[in-house]
């Protein structure tokens, strides 16, 4: 295993942190899309709240 110095330690966390972030983001921006889109589906039918 090679060693490393500091400041290059430092920069390989900093690579893992930012590519996990990334991957966390785009995860969390799918769900936000999908549950938009539920929510646009569900705003076409009327609900019994309206109905009453």
């Amino acid at each position: 295993m090679n060693k490393f110095g500091q400041a290059e330690y430092s920069d390989f966390m900093a690579r893992i942190f930012a590519d996990k972030l990334d991957k966390l983001l785009k995860e969390s921006e799918k769900k936000d899309f999908n549950n938009r889109n539920t929510e646009d589906i569900y705003k076409e039918f009327a609900s019994s709240k309206d109905a009453a």
